[in-house]
């Protein structure tokens, strides 16, 4: 019966170690981030702003008349908590539910100007992103006549923009 016992408990640990050497690598790989999207050319976000051009302008509009928000992502807002800047929760999910409609990432207000987050990519200490912004460019941008991926080759923390149309850019900025 012991011998039994042990050929059992043998064969269990047999079988558990079989799975284990096939679940555990699996289960690493698909843990481990792969290097994610692609960053989108220029000629791909002036057609997305184009597209999305009237969602944008509606954001835009909002923003002017809630004054005190300034920045708002998906899951986050500065303020922290919006209704003390007297956004309530309900227009907040309005913001939102355009930002998803317009895949924005996140928004903030400039002193004369609206950003509007595109993509990013890495860490804000070694990434750069790219969006559009409304309104004035930023007097530390550097005025880009041509594609900005190709002005930021060997260059570290650049900022540059692009007009696109009458007060709206195409902006990279970051590493």
């Amino acid at each position: 019966m012991k011998l039994r016992t042990a050929a059992i408990a043998l064969t269990g640990l047999a079988a558990l170690a079989a799975i284990a050497a096939i679940v555990l690598p699996l289960a690493l790989t698909a843990s481990v981030p792969g290097p994610g999207a692609v960053a989108p050319s220029d000629t791909a976000m002036i057609a997305h702003w184009e597209k999305h051009r009237a969602t944008l302008d509606q954001i835009t509009d909002m923003l002017r008349r809630d004054p005190a928000l300034n920045r708002l992502g998906l899951t986050w807002s500065d303020p922290d908590d919006p209704e003390r800047a007297h956004v309530p929760a309900a227009r907040i999910a309005d913001y939102r539910d355009l930002m998803r409609e317009a895949s924005i990432i996140s928004v903030s207000r400039g002193h004369r100007s609206v950003q509007f987050l595109f993509y990013a990519s890495g860490l804000s200490v070694n990434g750069f992103g790219k969006g559009f912004v409304r309104g004035e460019p930023s007097r530390y941008a550097e005025i880009v006549d041509g594609d900005l991926d190709k002005a930021a080759v060997d260059r570290k923390k650049v900022l540059f923009q692009r007009p696109i149309g009458d007060g709206w850019w195409l902006q990279r900025d970051g590493s």
